[in-house]
């Protein structure tokens, strides 16, 4: 169960960070280099949609695989809530990875959501949304790398 576990749990975060790779480097540059600002919109709504659809699939992959990964690595609710484990290196990583996950779930649904919908209508709405979404990058970006640090050891 554990592999099967991982093995989802890590899919699903190439997919979800590789589609964000994706939308920044390529697509976003390419829209660039189109002149007519609807035709932009309208390409970047139709690829943004399609990827926000599959992103919280895996999203969802991820928040259901993080808790199985933990709890078969020996990680229980106990665990989590024992001072003890705070203290250790691992702990602090494990807790730091938890709480960014946690931010990039809800600043990805404010992305996605609210501030998505309102950036169709609106250039103000629209940069802060660019913002948003680069910065959940760089969050899912961090996320990895303690993901790393807890595979060996932690902080």
């Amino acid at each position: 169960m554990l592999k099967v576990s991982l093995f989802l749990h890590v899919l699903a975060a190439i997919f979800w960070i590789g589609g964000m790779l994706f939308l920044t480097l390529v697509i976003a540059p390419f829209l660039r280099t189109l002149d007519d600002p609807r035709k932009k919109s309208e390409i970047y709504q139709i690829v943004g949609k399609k990827f926000r659809f599959w992103g919280w699939i895996a999203i969802a992959v991820l928040v259901v695989t993080g808790p199985i990964n933990l709890y078969r690595l020996g990680v229980t609710p106990e665990v989590l809530m024992d001072p003890a484990f705070h203290s250790t290196p691992y702990g602090k990583a494990v807790l730091t990875k938890i709480l960014f996950v946690a931010l990039i779930v809800l600043s990805s649904t404010l992305h996605d959501f609210w501030l998505g919908p309102k950036a169709r209508n609106s250039r103000r709405f629209s940069r802060f949304a660019m913002i948003l979404g680069r910065s959940n990058l760089f969050i899912a970006l961090v996320i990895v790398a303690l993901a790393v640090l807890i595979r060996v050891g932690g902080l």
